[in-house]
Formats: structure tokens, C-alpha cells, sequence
């Protein structure tokens, strides 16, 4: 019976575990960690701005990752970080037989179309018009037809985004 030759091995001796501990390490990439303040609130505005945009309906937190090319643990802490910040609601949801959560932002920003037809930016005595004065928003002609136009043109917009 012959015996197989095999290519001896050098003797190769394992580090202890002092010197494992004591060995410089190499660094890792911890994604939002390694990103400057700067970065950081820049990405944050970022993602808020995709929630506000998507409105009171929400945006998958999947979704946000996506557009943004984050990764999902980056897009979950930027997430956590506006909720705790007061400034969104996350809301855990089975979307494909996954689960994610959903963004809704809890203060939508002011829509200023409407204060742009405000009878008050061209009228002739708003300088004198105050709660305290003769001339006031109570008893203005002007105000209460705007207001009303204002009221019913809303409500047409959310009646037609119900039956859409």
C-alpha cells in the first residue's frame, strides 16, 4: 500500500486573543455615521421633503431608501430621526407580504396659493384695518366672499379627489 504524498503545511500559529484585541482594526463603513452634520441634515430635509410631497396619503419608508439611494438601515435611522423629532408619523404596514412602515408627515406646510387672492394684499386701507379699529376684518365686504370662494373651492377639490 502506497501512501499519498500531500504538500506539508507551514506551521502557522494563530494570534491569542490579546494580541487579536491589541491589532489595529480596520475601518468599517457605518453609512449616516461617517456623514458630516452638513450631510446629515441635508439627507434629513431630503427625506422629509419626499413625505411632505406625498401628503397626507404617506410614502412607504421602502420607497424613500429607494429614490434616495440610501440603504434601508440609513433610510429606517433618517426615518426614527424625524419621528423623533415630532415632525412624522411612522406607521408600521404588510406591503407585499413585507412589512415596512409608512411616513405621513404630521404638519403639512401652509399652501400660499390662496393667500396670494387675498383681498388684503391690494386693499387701499389696509393700514388702518385692526380688530380694535372701525375699519377690521368683521365688518370688511371683502373678506367674507373671499373666505366663502376659498371654502367652496376646497371642498370641490376634495370631492374630487374622493371620487378619482
Amino acid at each position: 500500500m502506497e501512501k499519498k504524498k500531500t504538500a506539508k503545511q507551514p506551521n502557522v500559529e494563530k494570534p491569542t486573543k490579546v494580541e487579536k484585541e491589541a491589532a489595529p482594526k480596520a475601518p468599517r463603513s457605518t453609512g449616516l455615521t461617517e456623514k458630516t452634520e452638513e450631510e446629515l441634515v441635508d439627507l434629513t430635509s431630503r427625506v422629509y421633503k419626499l413625505v411632505v410631497e406625498r401628503g397626507k396619503d404617506g410614502v412607504l419608508q421602502s420607497e424613500i431608501w429607494k429614490e434616495l439611494g440610501l440603504t434601508s438601515r440609513d433610510g429606517s435611522r433618517l426615518a426614527i430621526r424625524l419621528e423623533k423629532r415630532g415632525m412624522i408619523k411612522r406607521v408600521k404596514v404588510l406591503d407585499d407580504g413585507r412589512w415596512t412602515y409608512k411616513l405621513t408627515p404630521l404638519r403639512l406646510p401652509a399652501n400660499i396659493s390662496s393667500m396670494e387672492s387675498a383681498p388684503c394684499i391690494v386693499c387701499p386701507v389696509e393700514g388702518k384695518c385692526s380688530v380694535t379699529t372701525e375699519v377690521n376684518p368683521f365688518t370688511c365686504p371683502l373678506i367674507g366672499p373671499w373666505v366663502m370662494k376659498e371654502h367652496r373651492d376646497s371642498l370641490m377639490m376634495v370631492s374630487v379627489a374622493q371620487v378619482a
